[in-house]
């Protein structure tokens, strides 16, 4: 039994890994090409992508209707039958696609000024939206078996083809505006996944219209479409009212804080792929007291991660962007410390998902939302774009704490370690005001810098036998 169970972990935490690499090879490549598009960009055009990236990361939920959050339950509600509910909710999101490529080509007019864009780039964006839709609901199914492969496969491919498209249509068609270049670039390979996907899930079960499986996707998901689009107007919309509030220089600036934070959200997100299936199980097992160790153990490491940025933030802006951009660095660690919150949230929230009540999801979504917009108007006016970064914090902190609440009041008892997650928690908010203190003193923060990394260390090896697992690759090798 022991046995079965440290082979179990082992598939999870090489899962782990492996949906790390992967997402950041996906999602990363804003990342990982800052570097080479700060200096292909303005400012003014790195705004203008960034605007088109967060109309994306709203609306592919609105079109997905967020169909894909139904397949971790459907996993246990039907069971054998989980290729012929994928399948058939692929269709749903197909018809969606067409209903608003339709919708927002006759009414383009009505809309046309506050979204900034023409028809072309309107088009390219309900199809981007249909690509990201597809590909959520092909990142859930391949996690619930703990398929690496397949995502590794998918997410190298738009990596590569996402960043060598663009800088090829920068610098020849698109070279007068060079925004549109990036977003082309990052539609077609988006747009060539998601039709490898439809060919795919209807190769393993024919599509076909049923009833019970759209009643129960749309009971499970609707909550959570605006929980969702809350989510993209907490970590999105901001830019978008810095562009309309102040510029589109000032969003592109901005905007690059995040590039950095994207450094830990991936993390973030790639190792939730894991995080949810696996605790899903247990609370279906009640064995609430590995979940509630685990818990621990996966907030303190990501503390460790988001430190570790915040303290090199400056000499990480410096190195990926170029002049024009280095005052983004006043941004990095708030933003980073927001990210920090967003990760949190997906401790309690299993449980609400778990228990299906996505419905205390959206009302925390939405009153979180509501207050980040209120909190922006007040204060960009007053202290520029970087008051966004703080507004944002200040929003993420009450979320958290909201569904926290809630998770304890749907379990009915203190489920995970609430003082250690809250001690974790202050921790990153020292170390987070301690880099901002020490900015220009790089020897300060570069000292406190190896401490974490040293502490990191140690606790890795202590919880994960780090040191045996490189000494068994060193000598394999």
């Amino acid at each position: 039994m022991e046995k079965d169970h440290k082979t179990g972990s082992d598939k999870v935490a090489k899962a782990g890994a492996g949906y790390v690499i992967g997402n950041y090879l996906l999602k990363g490549i804003t990342f990982l090409s800052a570097p080479i598009f700060t200096r292909l960009l303005t400012t003014a055009d790195f705004g203008l992508y960034s605007t088109y990236i967060s109309y994306v990361q709203i609306f592919y939920i609105i079109l997905g209707i967020a169909l894909h959050s139904s397949i971790n339950n459907a996993k246990y509600k039907y069971k054998e039958e989980l290729d012929e509910y994928v399948s058939s909710i692929i269709l749903m999101i197909l018809g969606s696609a067409f209903i608003w490529t339709i919708l927002g080509n006759i009414f383009f007019d009505l809309f046309k000024k506050p979204f900034g864009f023409d028809r072309v780039i309107l088009n390219c964006l309900i199809f981007h939206c249909l690509g990201d839709a597809l590909i959520q609901v092909f990142n859930i199914y391949v996690s619930l078996n703990y398929k690496v492969k397949s995502f590794l496969r998918m997410s190298s491919f738009n990596a590569i083809f996402n960043l060598v498209l663009s800088i090829i249509l920068i610098i020849t068609l698109f070279n007068e505006e060079r925004y549109i270049g990036r977003i082309v670039g990052s539609f077609l390979p988006m747009g060539m996944i998601g039709i490898y996907i439809v060919f795919y899930f209807f190769k393993k079960a024919r599509p076909r219209f049923n009833l019970d499986y759209w009643k129960y996707a749309l009971k499970y998901s609707l909550p959570i479409v605006p929980h969702g689009l809350s989510q993209v107007i907490l970590s999105s919309f901001d830019r978008i009212m810095i562009k309309s509030m102040v510029n589109a220089d000032a969003a592109g600036i901005y905007s690059f804080s995040y590039t950095i934070n994207s450094l830990f959200l991936i993390a973030a997100t790639s190792l939730e792929k894991v995080w949810k299936p696996w605790g899903y199980e247990k609370i279906n097992e009640k064995d609430y007291e590995s979940l509630r160790k685990q818990a621990t153990k996966y907030a303190l490491g990501m503390a460790f991660f988001a430190m570790m940025i915040m303290l090199v933030a400056p000499e990480i802006v410096k190195v990926l962007g170029d002049k024009a951009y280095w005052d983004s660095t006043s941004c990095v660690v708030p933003v980073v410390i927001g990210g920090y919150f967003t990760f949190l949230y997906s401790i309690p929230s299993l449980v609400e998902y778990a228990h299906e009540k996505t419905g205390y999801i959206a009302v925390g979504s939405a009153c979180a939302a509501t207050l980040n917009i209120i909190l922006n108007y007040i204060f960009i006016p007053i202290f520029g774009y970087i008051a966004a970064a703080y507004t944002t914090v200040v929003t993420y902190i009450l979320y958290f704490m909201f569904h926290y609440i809630i998770a304890y009041k749907i379990q009915g008892f203190e489920l995970f370690e609430t003082k250690k997650l809250l001690l974790i928690s202050l921790e990153v908010c020292c170390v987070g005001a301690c880099s901002l203190l020490a900015e220009e003193w790089w020897y300060v923060r570069w000292l406190v810098e190896i401490i974490v990394c040293v502490m990191a260390f140690f606790w890795a090896d202590h919880n994960f036998n780090l040191v045996s697992m490189i000494k068994r690759k060193l000598h394999k090798s």
